[in-house]
């Protein structure tokens, strides 16, 4: 029943980051967002429908509950055959976190992503959205949160102006 619950979770927050990011131009209009049910126990699907600037468009919306690039490749293939049946379908891939490689990918295969973090990257006809967010410490590689440590170091014992020592109060 939890692991039911999660999947339920997951797929309302995957509809709910990929209606901000569309929402972030005024020209799209989303008329439905169809939750489709997964085949044999795999990740979930969404078809949504928006307009744009008076022309439909079709999103085929894979929401995976793990964005690992060795688990994408097979998703993103599958994503592709079904859209080819549908001049207007855009694949999307929504996940709780899709990392730069796997960004990249889904780049690489045409294929829209939005991620749970704030990440998106959609072509939609004339519009194309593209969100970024700084990721937390918990995505970072090893080296990224030792060179953002060394920088700190380093900026705590950069000097201070004249005027700043003059307005701090001396320490007895």
């Amino acid at each position: 029943m939890k692991m039911h619950d999660a999947k339920y979770q997951l797929e309302i927050r995957a509809a709910a980051a990929l209606k901000s990011a569309l929402g972030e131009v005024s020209a799209i209009k989303v008329y439905e967002i169809r939750h489709e049910p997964s085949q044999l126990g795999g990740d979930s699907n969404l078809m949504v429908y928006v307009d744009l600037f008076g022309r439909r468009h079709l999103l085929t919306c894979e929401i995976h509950s793990d964005g690992e690039p060795q688990q994408l490749r097979s998703t993103l293939e599958g994503l592709r055959a079904g859209a080819s049946h549908s001049d207007d379908a855009l694949p999307i891939i929504i996940a709780p976190y899709l990392s730069p490689e796997a960004q990249a990918l889904c780049k690489e295969n045409k294929t829209g992503f939005v991620d749970l973090e704030g990440n998106a990257r959609l072509a939609l006809g004339e519009v194309f959205i593209v969100k970024r967010t700084i990721p937390h410490r918990s995505h970072r590689p090893a080296a990224a949160v030792e060179w953002h440590a060394a920088s700190k170091e380093r900026s705590a014992t950069r000097p201070i102006s004249a005027r700043r020592a003059a307005a701090q109060p001396l320490m007895a």
